[in-house]
């Protein structure tokens, strides 16, 4: 008995002085090597550094966790602590959100960072503490494009009846119909099978993954449109992060928005070079008037205006003087 008391006592004297450790899985939706993915490698390390391993961040890429919508709901069950996912499927739990999913919402890169910096996106904060996430910042999906499988596009009416992936976004989907095309939404997992099957006829993609996931080995044109620019919001779970002690919560904040401008001129500058990596490779690239396109969009503005903030919100944001900033 004697020699479980002391057994008891060892074991609570060595217990005093330790610090909790926060584990954090982090999932990502893209592939390791792509911007995105990359930043968040970064963040693992360094927080795990500068919390002196209190923190214990992994990132798990390439969707290793589950799709968008089963990892978002993993961190409001406490199963997953922190994603990073394009605004379309988090806009099933933060409808606001399907603001930035409207089509030439944006002029260019410098007008979309600007707007998300300023407190036009700030104000989505409050939006994503009601849904149950904690919204450290703003990352980019970049610019999406149209790619097809047997035929380039040179003028709108090249999209007309032709199958075209979308993400499951009603904003999408309404505004390839807009453009003439028969949207059909897929998962990303069945894309490159869809495309060499002829299931679908084209899809919409950005530079870096149409180059990474190889789909220009069945959809050899690549129309640039620049749609539209994809938002991807870096959250976590709002019951971890108001469990985690002050100090590591300015850790993971401030590690965060240490990482944005990075992630962003890291995928502006592989948009480029993989442009020119698909040129060598023998891609037909096209650069199509995307004016008839813009006028197309219209009719989806018309029909959204009302459930994305109105029209005032919706002119502040495109008129919005980010050349000054």
């Amino acid at each position: 008995m004697r020699d479980f008391k002391w057994i008891f006592i060892f074991l609570l004297f060595s217990c005093i002085g330790k610090e909790d450790i926060y584990k954090i899985k982090v999932a990502s939706s893209a592939p390791l090597e792509e911007p995105g993915s990359q930043a968040l490698l970064k963040f693992t390390k360094m927080v795990n550094e500068r919390s002196n391993g209190r923190i214990e961040a992994k990132l798990y890429a390439n969707g290793t966790l589950g799709n968008n919508r089963d990892v978002s709901e993993g961190l409001l069950i406490g199963t997953i602590e922190m994603q990073m996912a394009s605004s379309s499927p988090l806009a099933v739990f933060v409808p606001s959100l399907n603001i930035f999913e409207m089509p030439f919402l944006f002029e260019n890169n410098e007008h979309m960072f600007a707007v998300l910096d300023s407190d036009i996106g700030n104000q989505y904060r409050s939006d994503f503490e009601a849904a149950g996430f904690h919204l450290l910042g703003y990352f980019t999906f970049g610019v999406r494009h149209i790619m097809t499988t047997n035929k380039p596009l040179n003028i709108i009416t090249d999209l007309n009846g032709l199958k075209i992936r979308t993400m499951e976004s009603k904003p999408h989907l309404d505004s390839f119909k807009a453009f003439g095309a028969s949207p059909l939404p897929m998962a990303y997992s069945e894309l490159y099978t869809g495309l060499e099957t002829g299931i679908i006829d084209g899809a919409e993609a950005a530079n870096s993954n149409y180059y990474s996931k190889k789909f220009y080995e069945v959809a050899p044109y690549w129309a640039q449109i620049g749609w539209l620019r994809l938002v991807a919001p870096v959250i976590m779970s709002k019951v971890f992060y108001d469990g985690l002690p002050k100090d590591l919560q300015h850790i993971v904040n401030h590690t965060l928005s240490e990482l944005i401008d990075y992630e962003r001129e890291l995928y502006t500058d592989i948009s480029k070079n993989r442009l020119e990596q698909l040129k060598e490779l023998g891609v037909i690239i096209t650069y199509p008037d995307p004016e008839p396109f813009r006028t197309a969009s219209q009719d989806v503005y018309k029909a959204w205006a009302d459930k994305v903030g109105g029209w005032e919100l919706i002119n502040k944001i495109q008129n919005f003087n980010y050349l000054k900033r």
